[in-house]
């Protein structure tokens, strides 16, 4: 990392890549943003790392890319990256080139749920889908809710939702296969294989 880029760490933080290839690279993420912990980001490698590998991967509210780059690093053939805020977007730009992974990338400045909706009428379908939006604005009911509704998720796909521990919001129709709480927030996934018919 250059002279200059250390001068940029004190408006952001250093994160370091958890598992898969690029374990222990750094990325970039704002200060205001709130971290997925590393012993989250562990456990969601340990679950999926074989369940992606090759596939493709959404990124929703993706703030720094934490979470899309995480799976390209464990073997993911692609990472659509989803942000409604521009510092973010350019952030999720800056830290996949300096990874040397442009290439495998999608970059959306874009509202989550107009960005569901823009897929579904383009067809496009995803292994994972990983949800972290902004504590206590009712996002993240709201996002399963769209995704119900935009069927976007490939068969035997995931849906990985990262919220505050006290919401409890459910996927319909997708059956809960992990739910766990860590500090303060909450971590839960839905399978869509799962589903009875």
């Amino acid at each position: 990392m250059g002279q200059a880029d250390r001068q940029k760490t004190k408006k952001w933080l250093l994160m370091k890549i958890t598992a898969g290839e690029l374990k222990s690279r750094e990325i970039f993420t704002l200060k205001h943003l709130r971290l997925v912990e590393s012993r989250i980001r562990e456990v969601l490698s340990g679950l999926l790392s074989d369940e992606v590998r090759g596939k493709d991967v959404l990124d929703l509210f993706a703030g720094a890319g934490s979470l899309g780059i995480e799976a390209l690093s464990w073997g993911a053939g692609k990472s659509w990256f989803v942000d409604r805020d521009k510092r973010q977007v350019f952030l999720v730009r800056k830290n996949l080139s300096g990874l040397g992974l442009l290439s495998k990338a999608e970059v959306y400045s874009k509202d989550a749920f107009s960005a569901v909706e823009y897929f579904q009428r383009t067809g496009k379908k995803f292994s994972l889908i990983f949800l972290d939006p902004p504590y206590n604005q009712g996002q993240l009911t709201k996002s399963l809710k769209t995704l119900s509704a935009y069927d976007i998720l490939e068969p035997s796909g995931f849906i990985v939702s990262l919220g505050f521990y006290k919401e409890d919001a459910e996927c319909e129709n997708l059956p809960c296969v992990f739910d766990r709480k860590y500090g303060d927030r909450r971590v839960k996934m839905f399978k869509k294989s799962a589903v009875k018919k």
